[in-house]
This record gives C-alpha cells, structure tokens and sequence, in this order.
C-alpha cells in the first residue's frame, strides 16, 4: 500500500505547470498511470471477495482533435486470495472445508477512447475494453488450476490538472463465469471450470509525456 501512495506523490509533483515543455508540439502521447482501488470477486467465500488493488499500466494515446483521443493500453494488477463459495452438498463432500484458491497478477492490453465532451477541458471521460490474462491456483494437487483469457470493460472520468498529469476515478469489470466446482468421489479429485467474475473501483493518476 506505501509504494501506491508513494507513486501519487511523485506523479503530483511532476504534474506540476513548471514541467510542461512542448508537449503538445505532437498529437501521439505516451502516459504510464498508477492506481489503488477496492476490488470484488463473484462467487467468493464469506467477505473473502473483497480485496486492496493496484493498477499500474503504460498507454500509447493519438489525438484526432481536441475533443477525441484513441490508444492501446497494457496493465498489470494484483491478484487475491480467497475461498470459493461452494455449494452446500459439494461442500460437505469435502469435509466442509472451502477450497482455497490463489488468483494471481492479472495481465491485460485494451483499446482505449478518451472524450472531452465538455466546455472545460479539464474534464474528460474514458471507455476502454479488451482482453484479461487470468490465472487461478488451487492449494490442493488435486484439483485442476486455470488460466483464462477473459473480456474486459473500463470506464470512468478524469480530470487534467495540467497538460501533463491527470487524475482519475474508474470502474473495472473482468467478465467472468461461476466456477463450477465439482468432486469426483471415485477419483477423489475436483475440477474448476471458471474463474469468477471480477469488479474494481479505482482511483489513480496519470502521467503524460
């Protein structure tokens, strides 16, 4: 949690108006945005769902005007331990004890849409979507683990506080399934189909160069 709070700091100093050179001189901008949030998994044991998040991530951005900005964004966050919310009679079968699973760094690329709709140009709102790398480790040999590649959806406002830094408030949905757990008695062993859905609210800042 130090290095997030350690990140804004150094992002707010370098937002400042004194570091803003000729950075418009070119509509192609590259900025690298750091983010801390709440995140919160479907189909979770008990309060095993919600968890502290981080968000680092670098975006190539074009300009097409004033109002209108397209990029391609690549990002990686933290993951979450937890317990799965299994069924009753699943549950039973194992003794009544909740699998443990570990859902690791996820890693993401996405198309990104940044609008200035507005009179002030400070304030801007931003669409992003594309593709979740997702992992999924489970504390017993065995049940299967997982790896999945699933959609993902970002949107959520900000604000320019000069022509090099920004904050901003997002939402985050990585589409996910219920994860089906089920026991083969004769085998004793389980199986996992999906990874569980995720939500996240974000709050971050940006630096463009």
């Amino acid at each position: 949690m130090k290095s997030h709070y350690v990140f804004l700091s150094v992002a707010l100093l370098a937002s400042q108006p004194a570091a803003s050179n000729c950075f418009d001189c070119s509509n192609t901008r590259v900025s690298i945005s750091g983010s801390t949030g709440v995140a919160f998994y479907n189909d979770a044991y008990a309060r095993d769902g919600q968890s502290i998040l981080g968000r680092l991530s670098l975006e190539l951005q074009r300009e097409f005007s004033e109002s209108l900005s397209l990029g391609l964004e690549v990002g990686m966050q933290n993951g979450n331990t937890m317990r799965l919310d299994i069924p009753k009679p699943v549950l039973n079968t194992l003794g009544g004890e909740p699998v443990s699973v570990v859902v690791k760094p996820l890693l993401d690329a996405l198309a990104t849409l940044k609008i200035t709709p507005f009179d002030n140009p400070g304030l801007f709102g931003f669409v992003k979507g594309g593709i979740a790398f997702r992992q999924l480790q489970v504390d017993r040999n065995e049940v299967n683990d997982l790896v999945r590649l699933n959609p993902e959806l970002q949107a959520g406002l900000g604000y320019g506080l000069s022509d090099n830094g920004a904050f901003f408030v997002g939402y985050q949905h990585v589409f996910g399934k219920n994860p089906n757990y089920q026991v083969n008695p004769l085998t004793e062993t389980g199986h996992i189909e999906n990874l569980p859905s995720q939500h996240s609210i974000l709050l971050g800042f940006s630096i463009l160069f």
